[in-house]
Protein backbone atom coordinates (compact mmCIF):
# COMPACT_ATOMS: atom_id res chain seq x y z
CA UNK A 1 0.00 0.00 0.00
CA UNK A 2 1.29 3.43 -0.88
CA UNK A 3 2.31 5.44 2.17
CA UNK A 4 0.08 8.41 2.87
CA UNK A 5 1.87 11.72 2.90
CA UNK A 6 1.07 14.89 4.83
CA UNK A 7 -1.22 17.11 2.80
CA UNK A 8 0.60 20.29 3.62
CA UNK A 9 4.31 20.97 3.87
CA UNK A 10 6.17 22.22 6.91
CA UNK A 11 5.99 25.91 7.88
CA UNK A 12 7.76 28.36 5.65
CA UNK A 13 11.39 29.15 6.50
CA UNK A 14 11.78 32.25 8.60
CA UNK A 15 8.71 31.61 10.74
CA UNK A 16 9.22 32.66 14.35
CA UNK A 17 10.61 29.66 16.24
CA UNK A 18 8.93 30.72 19.49
CA UNK A 19 5.47 30.60 17.90
CA UNK A 20 3.86 27.21 18.50
CA UNK A 21 3.30 25.12 15.40
CA UNK A 22 -0.17 23.62 14.97
CA UNK A 23 -0.47 20.20 13.36
CA UNK A 24 -3.96 19.12 12.25
CA UNK A 25 -4.81 15.41 12.09
CA UNK A 26 -8.04 13.81 10.89
CA UNK A 27 -8.89 10.99 8.50
CA UNK A 28 -10.69 13.40 6.16
CA UNK A 29 -8.55 15.84 4.17
CA UNK A 30 -11.42 18.31 3.88
CA UNK A 31 -11.69 18.50 7.67
CA UNK A 32 -7.95 19.18 7.99
CA UNK A 33 -8.17 21.89 5.35
CA UNK A 34 -11.16 23.57 6.98
CA UNK A 35 -9.56 23.63 10.43
CA UNK A 36 -6.26 24.72 8.87
CA UNK A 37 -7.94 27.70 7.23
CA UNK A 38 -9.16 28.85 10.64
CA UNK A 39 -5.81 28.23 12.37
CA UNK A 40 -4.01 30.24 9.67
CA UNK A 41 -5.93 33.32 10.81
CA UNK A 42 -4.86 33.01 14.46
CA UNK A 43 -1.78 35.19 15.11
CA UNK A 44 -0.59 33.39 18.26
CA UNK A 45 0.24 30.20 16.34
CA UNK A 46 1.72 29.04 13.04
CA UNK A 47 -0.07 26.52 10.83
CA UNK A 48 2.01 23.40 10.32
CA UNK A 49 1.28 20.24 8.35
CA UNK A 50 -1.72 17.93 8.06
CA UNK A 51 -1.83 14.20 8.75
CA UNK A 52 -4.43 11.58 7.88
CA UNK A 53 -2.88 8.49 9.47
CA UNK A 54 -0.63 7.49 12.37
CA UNK A 55 2.50 7.10 10.25
CA UNK A 56 2.36 10.62 8.86
CA UNK A 57 1.44 12.03 12.27
CA UNK A 58 4.42 10.29 13.90
CA UNK A 59 6.70 11.74 11.23
CA UNK A 60 5.38 15.25 11.76
CA UNK A 61 5.62 15.10 15.55
CA UNK A 62 9.15 13.68 15.42
CA UNK A 63 10.28 16.46 13.12
CA UNK A 64 8.57 19.30 14.96
CA UNK A 65 10.78 22.02 16.42
CA UNK A 66 9.84 24.04 19.47
CA UNK A 67 6.35 24.03 20.93
CA UNK A 68 3.70 22.05 19.09
CA UNK A 69 -0.07 21.86 19.36
CA UNK A 70 -1.95 18.93 17.83
CA UNK A 71 -5.56 19.46 16.75
CA UNK A 72 -6.92 15.94 16.59
CA UNK A 73 -10.14 14.56 15.12
CA UNK A 74 -11.71 11.48 16.66
CA UNK A 75 -10.43 9.15 13.92
CA UNK A 76 -7.44 8.79 11.65
CA UNK A 77 -7.42 6.47 8.64
CA UNK A 78 -5.77 3.71 10.65
CA UNK A 79 -6.52 4.47 14.28
CA UNK A 80 -9.14 5.76 16.68
CA UNK A 81 -8.85 8.51 19.26
CA UNK A 82 -7.73 6.26 22.12
CA UNK A 83 -4.91 4.75 20.08
CA UNK A 84 -3.66 8.09 18.81
CA UNK A 85 -3.78 9.78 22.22
CA UNK A 86 -1.89 6.86 23.74
CA UNK A 87 0.77 7.16 21.04
CA UNK A 88 1.15 10.90 21.48
CA UNK A 89 1.28 10.76 25.27
CA UNK A 90 3.86 7.96 25.21
CA UNK A 91 6.19 9.30 22.49
CA UNK A 92 5.56 13.07 22.59
CA UNK A 93 4.26 14.06 26.05
CA UNK A 94 5.33 17.67 25.48
CA UNK A 95 2.81 18.13 22.66
CA UNK A 96 -0.41 19.94 23.62
CA UNK A 97 -3.52 18.21 22.26
CA UNK A 98 -6.91 19.69 21.34
CA UNK A 99 -9.58 17.14 20.42
CA UNK A 100 -12.34 18.19 18.00
CA UNK A 101 -15.61 16.26 17.74
CA UNK A 102 -19.11 16.62 16.33
CA UNK A 103 -22.00 17.14 18.74
CA UNK A 104 -23.12 13.55 18.08
CA UNK A 105 -19.67 12.29 19.14
CA UNK A 106 -19.68 13.59 22.71
CA UNK A 107 -18.52 10.22 24.02
CA UNK A 108 -15.18 10.96 22.36
CA UNK A 109 -14.98 14.31 24.18
CA UNK A 110 -15.50 12.51 27.48
CA UNK A 111 -12.82 9.98 26.51
CA UNK A 112 -10.38 12.75 25.52
CA UNK A 113 -10.82 14.46 28.88
CA UNK A 114 -10.18 11.22 30.75
CA UNK A 115 -7.11 10.50 28.62
CA UNK A 116 -5.58 13.89 29.47
CA UNK A 117 -6.14 16.03 26.37
CA UNK A 118 -5.20 19.67 27.01
CA UNK A 119 -8.47 20.92 25.60
CA UNK A 120 -11.60 19.85 23.75
CA UNK A 121 -13.87 21.60 21.27
CA UNK A 122 -17.15 20.82 19.58
CA UNK A 123 -17.17 21.28 15.80
CA UNK A 124 -20.33 23.39 16.06
CA UNK A 125 -18.45 25.89 18.27
CA UNK A 126 -15.11 25.81 16.50
CA UNK A 127 -15.23 29.29 14.96
CA UNK A 128 -15.55 30.99 18.34
CA UNK A 129 -13.94 28.45 20.68
CA UNK A 130 -10.81 27.32 18.83
CA UNK A 131 -9.10 30.75 18.58
CA UNK A 132 -9.60 31.25 22.34
CA UNK A 133 -8.44 27.73 23.14
CA UNK A 134 -5.24 28.09 21.13
CA UNK A 135 -4.55 31.53 22.57
CA UNK A 136 -4.85 30.22 26.12
CA UNK A 137 -2.76 27.11 25.44
CA UNK A 138 0.03 29.37 24.17
CA UNK A 139 -0.14 31.15 27.54
CA UNK A 140 0.03 27.82 29.40
CA UNK A 141 -3.62 27.51 30.42
CA UNK A 142 -5.77 24.41 29.95
CA UNK A 143 -9.16 25.40 28.59
CA UNK A 144 -12.55 23.74 28.72
CA UNK A 145 -15.56 25.39 27.06
CA UNK A 146 -18.32 26.00 29.59
CA UNK A 147 -21.00 24.00 27.77
CA UNK A 148 -18.74 20.95 27.58
CA UNK A 149 -17.99 21.17 31.32
CA UNK A 150 -21.71 21.34 32.07
CA UNK A 151 -22.37 18.22 30.01
CA UNK A 152 -19.46 16.36 31.58
CA UNK A 153 -20.40 17.21 35.14
CA UNK A 154 -24.12 16.48 34.74
CA UNK A 155 -23.42 12.74 34.57
CA UNK A 156 -21.66 12.61 37.95
CA UNK A 157 -23.21 15.58 39.72
CA UNK A 158 -24.65 13.39 42.49
CA UNK A 159 -21.13 12.57 43.65
CA UNK A 160 -20.50 16.17 44.72
CA UNK A 161 -21.25 17.73 48.09
CA UNK A 162 -23.35 20.87 48.44
CA UNK A 163 -20.22 23.04 48.84
CA UNK A 164 -18.58 21.41 45.83
CA UNK A 165 -21.68 22.16 43.76
CA UNK A 166 -21.45 25.80 44.85
CA UNK A 167 -17.82 26.07 43.86
CA UNK A 168 -18.30 24.26 40.55
CA UNK A 169 -21.20 26.57 39.63
CA UNK A 170 -19.04 29.64 40.28
CA UNK A 171 -16.19 28.12 38.27
CA UNK A 172 -18.50 27.49 35.32
CA UNK A 173 -19.64 31.11 35.58
CA UNK A 174 -16.02 32.13 34.97
CA UNK A 175 -14.89 33.19 38.44
CA UNK A 176 -11.23 32.77 39.37
CA UNK A 177 -10.10 30.91 42.49
CA UNK A 178 -9.60 34.24 44.26
CA UNK A 179 -13.08 35.47 43.29
CA UNK A 180 -14.65 32.22 44.45
CA UNK A 181 -12.85 32.46 47.80
CA UNK A 182 -14.09 36.03 48.27
CA UNK A 183 -17.66 35.14 47.30
CA UNK A 184 -17.86 32.17 49.70
CA UNK A 185 -15.70 33.53 52.52
CA UNK A 186 -13.08 30.80 52.13
CA UNK A 187 -9.31 30.96 51.80
CA UNK A 188 -7.91 30.52 48.30
CA UNK A 189 -6.11 27.36 49.43
CA UNK A 190 -9.42 25.91 50.61
CA UNK A 191 -10.95 26.62 47.21
CA UNK A 192 -8.03 24.83 45.54
CA UNK A 193 -8.59 21.86 47.84
CA UNK A 194 -12.27 21.69 46.88
CA UNK A 195 -11.44 22.02 43.18
CA UNK A 196 -8.97 19.15 43.38
CA UNK A 197 -11.65 16.99 45.00
CA UNK A 198 -14.18 18.00 42.33
CA UNK A 199 -11.82 17.13 39.48
CA UNK A 200 -11.04 13.74 41.01
CA UNK A 201 -14.71 12.88 41.60
CA UNK A 202 -15.64 13.88 38.05
CA UNK A 203 -12.61 12.11 36.56
CA UNK A 204 -11.53 15.26 34.69
CA UNK A 205 -7.94 14.35 33.89
CA UNK A 206 -7.67 17.28 31.50
CA UNK A 207 -7.51 19.69 34.41
CA UNK A 208 -5.06 17.78 36.57
CA UNK A 209 -2.38 20.38 35.86
CA UNK A 210 0.29 22.02 37.96
CA UNK A 211 0.43 25.60 39.20
CA UNK A 212 0.64 28.26 37.95
CA UNK A 213 -1.33 26.76 35.06
CA UNK A 214 -5.03 26.59 35.90
CA UNK A 215 -8.28 25.60 34.27
CA UNK A 216 -9.86 28.27 32.12
CA UNK A 217 -13.46 28.51 30.97
CA UNK A 218 -14.83 29.92 27.76
CA UNK A 219 -18.50 30.43 27.05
Amino acid sequence: MEERQPILGTPAPGAASDVPQVIVADRQAIVCQGIGSLVAQIPEVALGAFANDKASLKKLLSGARGKSILILGVRLADGDLTQVLEMVRKDHPEVMVVVIAEDTEFAFIRMAVKEGANSVCMMSQILTSLPRILGKLVEGHAIMPTEILRRLTSDNADALSRREHEILALLVDGLTNFQISARLGLSENTVKYYLKAIYQKLDLSLIHISEPTRLGMIS
